[in-house]
């Protein structure tokens, strides 16, 4: 018999270590800089939710600055909302795709 109240209970996902905690984390820091953004970004699912997509583009954006030798602190204040809302293509793909 299971004793534990209902809140207390884990959910059943995964745990996560804690590098991906702290750069999901740094990545909400960065969106509390842009509520307009994240405003816009928001979905319904049984209450609002930032969209994962946007805080996967955050934490990019954070890691490519600090790939470049910025501070976490340093990255999360250089990024533009505009950086978030329309980040470039990925340089690697073909600049001319007809298909």
């Amino acid at each position: 018999m299971d004793h534990l109240p209902e809140e207390e209970k884990a959910s059943g996902g995964e745990v996560i270590d804690q590098v991906t905690r702290d750069a999901i984390r740094l990545a909400h820091d960065l969106l509390d800089r842009f509520p307009e953004l994240v405003k816009r970004h928001k979905f319904l699912a049984g209450g609002a939710a930032i969209s994962s997509s946007l805080v996967i583009i955050a934490a990019v954006a954070i890691a490519k600055r600090m790939r470049r030798g910025q501070t976490a602190q340093e990255a999360v204040a250089d990024i533009t909302e505009e950086e978030l809302d329309t980040p470039k293509n990925d340089p690697r793909q073909k600049k001319n795709n007809s298909d």
